[in-house]
């Protein structure tokens, strides 16, 4: 089938008082855990890397990239911090002039070339300068910016806070699984049409160009395109590049499989599958390591169910796995992850606690491999009180 990237798709919104609120509970379980407030940092850069957690609470995403500090001109350049006291106006400091599309009407936000500089004066402005506050996004920040921050106020206490906001993010609200629901909806248009160019004689590049030309259209961004091709049996052949993940040289002939696993995001929500295929006529061996792929997926979706955890999830999937006599050998040993602003917990492996609870929208992924043979499946579901819905509706088999 063919994508339209002119079909029109509903553009959901998240209203401002939901923001508000997300803050208010932000702030509420920094009070529960003796915090004095929340140090909220993001990255964005034009990119889809760690922007989530104030555009969460601020509805805010700086695209100017990341550049190192440079001493009497800037600082911070691509970062945005969120300062949020329990009991305070917060305060975002943000390094490009917000567009109209900020929800803080609770709060100030400056505008900064000094972004670093200006969130030292908002923790002091807020009294946190010697206070102990949690810190949401430390992996974003470089040591440099850390040192800095620590030299500027010696007597700040900082622990690390991300679980609090990861807790909030990792259920939906009506308007997220709207956003959710939009953005799998684009990206499943998008596999199909990668799957549509995946035909002997193209190479990997030629398939991802296709898939943008669905999705840039659409509003959307890509994060990246995980995409192998090859043939099994001996000799068998491989072909993948890591940078470009769609760089290969190698073109695509007719007793291939190819697989192409999908990530990006739409207004910030991401979507997230995977599909194989076969180039040319299909093998019965090719389908067996389709299918196997896709019977993770069954056994791993069926566990779901009141009571169940991510753990529980978790199991069935790879339990499945090793039954058909596939080793669980690869660098990947969850059975997926939620999915919202980035990539939110729960994760889906043994011996995680976490409850599968209503409003959980989560990524179940697998990819299968065997004597040069590749089967690769990934769907996107909401958790529902009785069981689940999905959310991508992609084809699911090509063959």
């Amino acid at each position: 089938m063919t994508a339209d990237a002119t079909a029109p798709v509903a553009k959901p919104t998240v209203p401002a008082e939901e923001f508000a609120e997300r803050r208010r509970r932000a702030a509420a379980a920094a009070r529960a855990r003796g915090l004095a407030g929340l140090l909220v940092c993001s990255r964005g850069g034009g990119t889809l890397d760690r922007y989530a957690d104030v555009l969460y609470l601020t509805n805010f995403y700086t695209h100017f990239p990341f550049i190192p500090d440079f001493e009497g001109n800037w600082s911070a350049r691509a970062h945005t911090f969120l300062i949020l006291p329990v009991d305070e106006v917060p305060e975002l400091v943000i390094d490009v002039p917000d567009d109209g599309r900020i929800r803080l009407a609770d709060g100030r936000v400056t505008y900064s070339d000094f972004v670093l500089d200006d969130a030292v004066k908002a923790l002091k402005t807020a009294g946190l300068g010697s206070a102990r506050i949690g810190l949401v996004g430390g992996d974003v920040l470089t040591f440099t910016m850390l040192n800095k921050l620590r030299v500027a106020l010696p007597e700040l206490v900082i622990e690390p806070a991300d679980d609090l906001l990861m807790g909030l993010r990792s259920i939906k609200s009506p308007a997220e699984i709207a956003l959710l629901r939009r953005a799998s909806a684009i990206g499943s248009r998008m596999i199909e049409a990668m799957m549509d160019a995946a035909v002997t004689g193209a190479s990997h590049g030629d398939v991802v160009a296709a898939g943008l030309n669905y999705l840039v259209p659409a509003g959307g961004m890509l994060y990246n395109s995980f995409m192998a091709s090859g043939r099994g049996g001996d000799p068998s052949r491989f072909a993948k590049s890591n940078f470009p993940t769609w760089g290969s040289d190698k073109r695509l002939a007719d007793g291939d499989w190819i697989r192409l696993g999908i990530s990006g995001a739409v207004d910030g929500y991401v979507f997230d599958l995977a599909r194989s295929k076969a180039v040319g006529p299909v093998t019965n061996r090719q389908v067996e390591l389709f299918e196997s792929a896709i019977a993770s997926i069954e056994a791993t979706l069926a566990a779901i169910r009141p009571g169940a955890t991510a753990g529980d999830l978790g199991a069935a999937g790879l339990d499945k796995q090793k039954s058909m006599g596939f080793a669980v050998d690869g660098v990947f040993s969850a059975m997926g992850h939620g999915i919202g602003l980035g990539w939110d917990d729960p994760w889906l492996a043994r011996g995680v606690a976490t409850p599968i609870v209503p409003n959980m929208v989560l990524s179940v992924e697998r990819t299968i491999m065997q004597d040069g043979y590749l089967g690769d499946y990934e769907e996107s579901v909401l958790i529902t009180p009785d069981g689940y819905e999905r959310l991508t509706d992609a084809t699911t088999r090509f063959w």
